[in-house]
């Protein structure tokens, strides 16, 4: 959060102490002023109330989007140490990663199988496999992600945005997953998940294939990539 805090003006916790008991690591931070953003709020809102925040989240997300990796770091998909990424869709139980490429996060999408060999295991019909194969043979580049842009991690008050919370599956990704990552964690709240392209650069076709691997997935990747 540090790093975040050093290159943006986004308003986000500060860490104060890091403690191990028992074997598990606890963090003290900073408490943010006001509330977790809620499904119900965002109904209440007007139009007004939605552009404010919305334009505050467009500046936030530009800010983040601007931040290249430390010139010690090849041009991996990794997290902010260089390291692993914390992200359940790309798998559930533990970190995965660095990936030297996005070629190679796909194959973990695509739980190590060929899009062909993906399309045929998980029985996908053809008119969908189209978007999968199109979606995957694109090239992103690569910029810093918070990763886990929900509701639940944005602090209002009124329509003023507080703060960003929950940094822990932020790093550098390719530029269409902080929309995909987006749509998938509110998928419920049809009025929010329309307005994300109104301050994350929408990515339909990537969100939309990734949908559906989403749909097929039923095990574990079979390589550690």
């Amino acid at each position: 959060m540090k790093f975040v805090r050093q290159r943006t003006t986004i308003p986000i916790p500060r860490v104060l102490a890091v403690v191990r008991y028992r074997g598990r690591h606890h963090i003290f931070m900073t408490r943010l002023s006001g509330k977790e953003l809620s499904h119900h709020q965002w109904k209440t809102y007007s139009q007004d109330n939605r552009d404010a925040v919305l334009a505050q989240l467009r500046n936030y997300i530009s800010q983040l989007r601007e931040i290249g990796p430390p010139p010690q770091y090849p041009p991996y998909i990794c997290n902010i140490l260089g390291g692993p990424i914390m992200d359940h869709r790309l798998c559930v139980n533990h970190p995965y990663g660095p990936y030297r490429d996005e070629e190679q996060m796909n194959l973990q999408r695509r739980q190590g199988f060929s899009v062909a060999q993906f399309v045929e295991v998980a029985n996908i019909p053809e008119e969908f496999a189209t978007e999968i194969r199109e979606s995957h043979d694109l090239c992103h580049p690569i910029v810093f992600t918070h990763n886990d842009i929900a509701m639940r991690n944005i602090m209002v008050i009124g329509d003023s945005v507080t703060g960003l919370i929950d940094w822990e599956c932020a790093g550098w990704l390719p530029a269409h997953w902080e929309y995909v990552k987006a749509t998938w964690t509110d998928f419920d709240a049809e009025e929010w998940v329309r307005d994300l392209r109104e301050f994350i650069p929408p990515f339909d076709l990537e969100a939309r294939a990734d949908e559906l691997i989403g749909w097929s997935r039923s095990w574990e990747p079979r390589l550690d990539l």
